[in-house]
């Protein structure tokens, strides 16, 4: 088995683990082959040729191909691109309905404040009357 396709198979291992493909015949789909060959190079009874991994460089542009035929670099393509992920719909729903809550609780609050509030001016006003009576001047309320 030559370097080229032990790098090959270190690629089917990457797609794998980041769920890109699950099987020998998803792979072999995506890069356009027959799955046999992939089945074949897995099993290492065969090297990689250059259809599937011209085909592999094609379909997954994030595989370096300098890497991939000579070993030299990194496995994956260095960008300088910035990648804003898209949050998780479920997260989302999450933090909004997290956020209603905490407006609903603050809503309650005021108008628990609201009320406090008035009961205090109307105890004021009872006060401010009953002391009018006893011959304090009287302030409008």
């Amino acid at each position: 088995m030559n370097d080229i396709t032990i790098r090959f198979l270190d690629v089917y291992d990457y797609l794998k683990k980041e769920k890109k493909v699950y099987t020998p015949k998803g792979f072999a789909n995506e890069i356009e082959v027959s799955p046999s060959l992939i089945t074949e190079i897995c099993k290492k009874r065969t090297n990689a040729g250059i259809t599937p991994i011209q085909n592999t460089l094609i379909r997954f542009e994030e595989i370096d191909a300098n890497w991939l035929l000579t070993g030299k670099g990194e496995m994956l393509k260095i960008t300088n691109e910035v990648k804003v992920a898209q949050p998780d719909s479920s997260l989302v729903v999450g933090l909004l309905n997290d956020k209603i809550k905490l407006l609903e609780k603050n809503s309650e609050m005021s108008e628990k404040q609201i009320a406090f509030l008035e009961s205090e001016v109307a105890r004021l006003k009872q006060e401010l009357a009953s002391s009018s009576g006893s011959g304090q001047s009287r302030v409008a309320g």
